[in-house]
């Protein structure tokens, strides 16, 4: 399961892209991973944290982490 942060600077643009490309999500008020979550967009993917410097970039991981 993908798990997105709602405090995340990229929330709003993380969640559109991961609607449009068919990739299913919850919605997390927390992660607890505060200091990379304030600087980057990041998911926790079957349990893993993963991150990129951009919204696009973190989605094309989380296509190939699957």
């Amino acid at each position: 399961m993908i798990k997105i942060c709602k405090s995340n600077d990229s929330y709003k643009e993380l969640s559109k892209a991961l609607k449009e490309n068919n990739i299913e999500f919850e919605h997390k008020k927390c992660l607890s991973k505060c200091g990379l979550c304030h600087k980057h967009p990041i998911a926790k993917v079957h349990g893993d944290f993963i991150s990129a410097d951009s919204v696009e970039k973190l989605v094309k991981k989380i296509k190939q982490y699957k």
